[in-house]
């Protein structure tokens, strides 16, 4: 039997960390929270066309099935500025999108999308590196997304509407995106407090925080953390 060789060469995604001092400000904002944020209001303050993948960002409740209060709060005035330019596709009209798309497929022209959104969609997707490759196609040069995909999560498919496919590592992700000028990925949350999140007290605060603690300011686990984590938040310029 005759085994292709695996090409290693293509760049590794810069792992995201926290430089930030201070024990409760870091427990309050947690990083992987400050590298979404930071990286949503670059996308939107550079403005341009726009287009949220899946509906995922959940900021508009005539465009979507649910909607992001947080997110509303934070970033809902963008969407009024004229310099932005926001799209919502799905898979389906069922919750009313601006377009119908296949994500493998994108109708969009090559080098024509300024930035995109795709959270929480790409575990959804049968072919990740058909649908990758299209995120990376229709991304300007120079234009960026901000992505997340989930590793340790529970199975989450829905039955009438799509399916639950994949998991995530940092290898796997710079692979998708060797394409890509630089790739940035952020963990989200830590091995103790991601397990956490599989058992019915989960929302007890005084655990969470212990547990975050725990991933954040030991640097044994937080070396751990790095990839026995929840998901990562990925940035991604073209």
């Amino acid at each position: 039997m005759v085994v292709d060789r695996i090409d290693y060469e293509y760049p590794q995604a810069k792992m995201y960390h926290d430089q930030r001092s201070g024990f409760f400000k870091r427990l309050r904002l947690p990083f992987w929270t400050q590298f979404y944020e930071a990286h949503t209001q670059t996308i939107f303050k550079k403005g341009g066309k726009i287009v949220d993948i899946g509906g995922g960002f959940r900021i508009d409740s005539a465009r979507g099935n649910r909607i992001n209060q947080d997110h509303v709060k934070k970033f809902g005035h963008f969407l009024s500025n004229p310099n932005v330019d926001y799209i919502v596709t799905d898979y389906t009209d069922k919750y009313s999108p601006d377009s119908v798309e296949d994500i493998h497929a994108l109708s969009f022209e090559s080098d024509s999308i300024d930035a995109i959104f795709c959270i929480a969609i790409l575990e959804h997707v049968y072919d990740p590196q058909k649908a990758t490759s299209e995120l990376v196609r229709v991304l300007k040069k120079g234009g960026s997304a901000l992505l997340y995909v989930p590793f340790i999560y529970r199975y989450h498919a829905h039955s009438k509407d799509y399916k639950d496919y994949y998991r995530y590592t940092k290898d796997g992700i710079s692979y998708l995106f060797r394409e890509c000028s630089s790739v940035e990925i952020c963990p989200v949350r830590g091995i103790f407090e991601s397990l956490l999140r599989f058992f019915p007290f989960t929302n007890f605060a005084p655990l969470r925080v212990i547990m975050r603690s725990l991933d954040i300011f030991i640097p044994a686990i937080q070396r751990i953390s790095e990839t026995q984590t929840s998901g990562y938040h990925i940035f991604i310029t073209k």
